[in-house]
């Protein structure tokens, strides 16, 4: 009885979310992404000295530094959504779907700059005297929409509650597929864990992720280098494959149905925004809480975030599933598909188990400060502490859901998020080529000599 209820609620959302992420959303995100690329003159070619600015110190007034803020950002965004969530997209979108978040992420780089240039611009100091900013301080200080804006933050906090849910199931899923561990035992251990490190503040939390992000992120790509070599001889077919499935659509084994390019373009699109949440706005909540000169530069280091999450690992991630070729039965999804993927090497699962570990635990870290502000936004300072508790509380019902029903929810919440989000850019665009076109020469100016140096 509750198993079928659970699988009447899924296929609920499912049908709700492909409503929410239909052509009209694409449209929304795909759309604003050209936008501001074109108007932007391809912000993007900057992107090498965007990485550079973000190595650079700064005095000027903020909370954190720009790489701290840098650190934050990709914590949240590089999460078990660049493992498993990518596997889940191939999974449900054929290979095709891996081409069109490539594509879409590209784009979103200038997206992403764009929404920290705005959180930048209209941040504010609350009562505690800390710069707190992002899309929702945007709509209330530079157009006065306070319902608008307290929307954005409601469905941020409701997405972070998701992403709670979402790391923790993760985690559980995989430790009892490799350990048999119980839901309990690896829910118990990651709650304790989150808890000593988000209760300290966003400073603790900066540290923390200056170390973490890093060390997790060079771990996985070098599992991911290993499988695809020692899998060389289908390379080609695979990159084959993503390219031909993005516009024909993709056959399943077995008598399953197989995957249209609609749901290729769906799924693609909707997992990279969730992965790396440009649109979305919640990566211009760190970036509000930097240390920097003017909103230009961190912008160029918000855009370099779309790269590494997306342009670097998840490609990894899904080239990876698609050469393992077990999506091709379409009885697999998420965490079990990656975990087959990487089992094709001696010791993978290990490895794979301790990736996603420290990707859950930098997101739930990133994620839980996202909320925090969120809440903050609606009801005041002093609710931060009771935040990390009920988020804490959501971590330990996320290990014992339906790993389908946890990622459509989450569709569900970032949907929400875009639209608000996406209203704030297009009517604050001035501001942005006006923001950029005061500052840009200065910026790749002193990358160029810090890059000399």
């Amino acid at each position: 009885m509750e198993q079928s209820l659970m699988e009447a609620v899924t296929q609920g959302v499912v049908k709700f979310n492909a409503f929410l992420w239909g052509a009209p959303m694409m449209v929304l995100i795909v759309g604003i992404s050209l936008y501001f690329t074109w108007k932007l003159k391809f912000i993007q070619k900057h992107l090498f000295h965007s990485i550079s600015l973000s190595l650079k110190k700064s005095s000027s007034a903020g909370v954190i530094s720009s790489f701290g803020a840098l650190v934050i950002a990709l914590a949240a965004m590089v999460g078990t959504g660049n493992i498993v969530g990518v596997a889940a997209a191939v999974s449900t979108g054929g290979p095709g779907a891996l081409f069109w978040m490539m594509l879409s992420a590209f784009f979103a780089m200038a997206t992403k700059y764009a929404e920290a240039v705005l959180a930048v611009k209209y941040r504010e100091k609350n009562a505690v005297g800390e710069y707190v900013g992002g899309p929702m301080y945007v709509l209330k200080n530079g157009l006065n929409m306070k319902k608008t804006a307290a929307v954005f933050a409601i469905a941020t906090a409701l997405m972070g509650f998701a992403d709670a849910l979402i790391q923790t199931n993760s985690l559980v899923d995989i430790y009892d597929s490799v350990f048999q561990a119980p839901a309990l035992l690896t829910t118990g251990v990651l709650v304790v864990l989150t808890a000593t490190v988000i209760l300290g503040g966003v400073r603790k939390i900066a540290a923390f992720c200056k170390w973490l992000v890093p060390l997790m992120a060079l771990v996985y790509i070098l599992l991911c280098l290993v499988v695809i070599v020692l899998h060389a001889d289908k390379l080609p077919w695979a990159i084959a494959c993503i390219f031909k499935s993005a516009f024909t659509g993709t056959a399943l084994l077995g008598g399953a149905v197989g995957i249209t390019i609609k749901e290729a373009m769906r799924y693609g699109i909707s997992r990279g925004v969730l992965s790396n949440e440009a649109g979305s706005g919640s990566g211009a909540i760190a970036a509000a809480a930097a240390q920097t000169p003017n909103s230009v530069r961190q912008g160029l280091i918000s855009a370099s975030t779309v790269f590494w999450d997306t342009l670097v690992i998840c490609l990894l991630s899904g080239v990876t599933v698609v050469i393992a070729g077990d999506w091709r039965g379409g009885t697999l999804f998420g965490a079990q598909l990656a975990e087959n993927a990487f089992a094709t090497i001696p010791g993978g699962s290990f490895f794979l188990l301790v990736s996603l570990s420290l990707f859950a635990f930098s997101t739930l870290v990133g994620w839980s400060y996202y909320t925090a502000k969120s809440v903050q936004f609606c009801l005041g300072v002093n609710v931060e502490k009771a935040v990390y508790v009920v988020w804490l509380g959501m971590m330990c019902v996320g290990g014992f859901l339906s790993p389908k029903l946890v990622w459509e929810l989450a569709d569900t919440a970032i949907a929400v998020m875009c639209v608000p989000n996406i209203l704030a850019l297009w009517l604050l665009r001035k501001e942005v080529f006006s923001e950029t076109k005061t500052h840009l020469s200065q910026e790749l100016a002193q990358a160029r000599r810090f890059e000399q140096k």
